[in-house]
């Protein structure tokens, strides 16, 4: 079964409940492990190794340009993996995402990103967990990409009866505000013309 709720904002409380969240851990470090030993981007050796830390995770899901365009909403989103925030010696250096297949299991390291959108994505759950309308509610933190506008955004996914906030990471669509929160309405009202277009564009092979 897919973990859902692996990492909630209740003052960022994080949920640790079952075993594919131990799994997908264990995979993330074995790989970084072996990262470690072959030249890499991160620097990581076997002395770093010794302070390395991983974060509870994050989900991550993606949307489909198609399933927008045709009116679908936040609910079509798919669930494609986990994202673990990697600290060495206290200090963030790096994104683990792991995919996760169609049963749920967690089992292949996607990619150790450390750009820019690492930095950005730790500072927008910090930020957004300050912010008194988060306080009062509880919401699963999730990313959200949508790769055919070049966006990446966190989403705080209401638990019970409150409302979805998606909150864009720079650099976004100019459609759209990084580091500012919106509603999932306002959000689609934003990308949909976008995607509309493009689906235009593609019909009529301006887009490859």
């Amino acid at each position: 079964m897919l973990v859902s709720n692996v990492c909630r904002f209740e003052r960022v409380a994080f949920n640790d409940t079952t075993g594919h969240l131990h799994t997908s851990i264990g995979v993330s470090a074995l790989k970084l492990e072996r990262l470690a030993a072959r030249k890499n981007p991160l620097k990581l050796d076997s002395a770093a190794l010794s302070t390395l830390s991983i974060q509870p995770p994050h989900a991550v899901y993606d949307l489909r340009a198609d399933e927008i365009a045709n009116g679908g909403g936040l609910e079509t989103a798919h669930a494609t993996g986990f994202r673990y925030f990697v600290n060495v010696a206290g200090a963030l250096v790096a994104a683990a995402e792991i995919q996760t297949g169609a049963s749920g299991e967690s089992s292949l390291l996607a990619n150790v990103n450390h750009g820019p959108y690492v930095a950005a994505s730790a500072r927008a759950f910090d930020t957004l967990t300050s912010r008194s309308l988060v306080g009062k509610g509880s919401y699963e933190a999730r990313l959200l990409r949508f790769s055919a506008i070049y966006l990446v955004a966190v989403w705080l996914k209401a638990e019970g009866l409150g409302a979805d906030i998606i909150y864009p990471l720079a650099p976004t669509p100019k459609e759209l505000s990084a580091e500012k929160s919106y509603s999932a309405e306002d959000f689609l009202e934003a990308v949909r013309p976008l995607v509309k277009k493009r689906a235009e564009n593609q019909r009529s092979g301006i887009v490859p």
